[in-house]
């Protein structure tokens, strides 16, 4: 397996709503702080990009492998009692290696944020083709993307359900939450 490198950031940023992963966090020795009031951040965030599923479980989860991810740079607004982990412990190998989603061992892998892999909106396609129409007009750079992806994949080109998934994935109607992961990245400036 090749070895991942990432870029240790000062400080992992952990919603309060994922107390499992906090417990787990207390659990071993990890200390952290608590944000005293609603906070807004500029982090590095990731969104899942792929990932595989385990077949067979192990130790009672399918695991997540060959996971990767997208990152962009975001203003993220954090509420009161929202988790700051600083990386400058003791525990920093743990902390990357649970808290990085394509570490072989992070807690993505072991299924604790499976919740972001389910969609919870879907569309119409019967409402959704006319938007997807008005979007691909009023967007050249999405007409280009979406014209490149039909000619050089035929099952796409061949596939109008595929096709209005994949505008509904581009647009701004997309569900913000699905693939996000919810662990944010505190990088110093």
């Amino acid at each position: 397996t090749p070895k991942l490198e990432v870029e240790v950031p000062e400080a992992y940023i952990i919603p309060q709503q994922w107390y499992g992963v906090i417990e787990l966090m207390k659990l071993n020795a990890i200390n952290y702080q608590t944000l005293k009031k609603d906070t807004t951040l500029t982090v590095e965030s990731y969104k899942i990009d792929t990932y595989e599923t385990r077949r067979s479980p192990y130790e009672g989860h399918y695991q997540h492998y060959n996971t990767t991810v997208k990152s962009t740079t975001k203003d993220v607004t954090f509420r009161q009692g929202d988790i700051v982990v600083n990386t400058a412990q003791f525990g920093k190998r743990y902390i990357v290696e649970t808290l990085e989603p394509q570490a072989p061992d992070s807690f993505f892998n072991w299924n604790f944020f499976d919740t972001i892999l389910q969609q919870k909106e879907g569309f119409s396609p019967y409402v959704w083709e006319d938007i997807a129409a008005r979007l691909l007009k009023l967007d050249p750079k999405l007409q280009i993307k979406f014209n490149v992806k039909k000619s050089y994949d035929p099952d796409f080109a061949n596939n109008w359900f595929a096709q209005l998934d994949w505008l509904h994935k581009q647009s701004p109607y997309y569900e913000e939450a699905h693939m996000q992961y919810p662990v944010y990245r505190l990088i110093s400036g």
